[in-house]
């Protein structure tokens, strides 16, 4: 997974509200929660929560592109 271009001193919570899309650009969804997934001491990714339900594992070989938004209003 990778983001896409754009500031990159942010804390983890900036990820909240981003948009994921895969590689042909359809929207997958977006970002509504984090959880920190430890499989063993040296394996440690990021579960990124979506709005669809759906669940997917930061460390992932994928080509998901996360598009970083704005705050909303």
């Amino acid at each position: 997974m990778k983001l896409a271009p754009g500031p990159f001193d942010l804390p983890v919570q900036a990820l909240i509200g981003a948009l994921i899309t895969s590689p042909d650009g359809a929207e997958i969804g977006i970002v509504r929660n984090l959880r920190l997934s430890v499989h063993s001491r040296d394996e440690v990714g990021f579960l990124l929560v979506l709005n669809t339900g759906a669940e997917i594992l930061w460390r992932d070989p994928e080509d998901y592109v996360i598009h970083l938004q704005g705050p909303s209003q």
